[in-house]
């Protein structure tokens, strides 16, 4: 496999892997049971873990639609060899996860001693999905640094000028006798 194959797997694999974390995230229970409602979480009267805890399923669901985006993004910029998607990929995926792993972290320590095996869980899924992620940046770039040191294949106006000047070379050579023995 190519450094762009592998890149376009992980952008697939992007994809693929925030949309079920997103569904994950919109589906965590907060609430047990169904006429007395009881918390998973401490009551601890910080304005700071008040804030996100209520709106935690926002800050992930905007995050997750922006790495929806940005994976995109990137799957287009290999497409149309553009480095700079690449790059902007790189960088969104380190902010992603370390928003991520510091909101888990922080939630990590209000969860009631009855629940902490689902800290667990999720610091466990967490760290997977960085492991994942971080191991695909590499080949992503490496494959931005080699279309930034070959301006020949990621800038369209060279192919375009290039196939132009070849189609009118081709025909100085052809003859109207050529053409039409070809046709019959």
């Amino acid at each position: 496999m190519n450094i762009r194959m592998l890149s376009l797997m992980a952008g697939i694999f992007s994809i693929l892997i925030t949309i079920q974390f997103l569904i994950f995230d919109l589906n965590q229970i907060i609430f047990i049971g169904y006429e007395d409602k009881y918390g998973i979480y401490l009551d601890i009267n910080s304005k700071a873990f008040f804030w996100i805890k209520i709106y935690r399923k926002t800050i992930n669901s905007t995050l997750s639609c922006i790495t929806i985006m940005v994976s995109i993004l990137l799957l287009y910029c290999i497409h149309t060899k553009n480095y700079k998607g690449l790059l902007c990929y790189t960088v969104w995926i380190f902010v992603y996860e370390l928003i991520s792993f510091s909101l888990v972290l922080f939630v990590s320590g209000s969860i009631k001693e009855q629940f902490k095996e689902l800290i667990y869980m999720q610091l466990f899924f967490q760290v997977s999905r960085m492991v994942l992620h971080f191991f695909c940046v590499p080949f992503i770039a490496k494959h931005t640094y080699t279309l930034y040191k070959d301006p020949k294949t990621s800038g369209k106006i060279y192919r375009h000028r290039h196939s132009s000047i070849n189609s009118i070379d081709s025909w100085a050579h052809l003859r109207l006798r050529t053409i039409y023995h070809k046709f019959s």
